[in-house]
């Protein structure tokens, strides 16, 4: 029971992280905002198809590189912390 609450929060994250990147992208980009709001909203078999091959390529790279810092979750934690606290820093100067 503990190691499938522990797997919900672990996905609760990525997917919360995954939001905040897009979002923060999409409040960056106008491009980003485009395609982002065509997938939502618009054709959505087009849009799809066309991210698919280089979202799977990203996710693979990103589930390697997290997989190794997996024995580190507070070090890794306290990076992620730090470097949105620089990111609002930056926008806010």
């Amino acid at each position: 029971m503990l190691q499938l609450i522990r797997k919900r929060t672990v996905l609760m994250i990525n997917a919360g992280g995954v939001l905040l990147l897009v979002g923060g992208m999409a409040a960056l980009s106008d491009d980003v905002k485009s395609h982002l709001s065509n997938a939502i909203f618009g054709d959505h078999a087009t849009e799809f198809s066309m991210i698919a091959a280089p979202a799977r390529d990203a996710m693979k790279v990103v589930t390697a590189t997290v997989g190794g810092y997996t024995d580190q979750p507070g070090a890794v934690l306290a990076f992620g912390l730090g470097a949105v606290v620089l990111f609002c820093l930056m926008f806010r100067t």
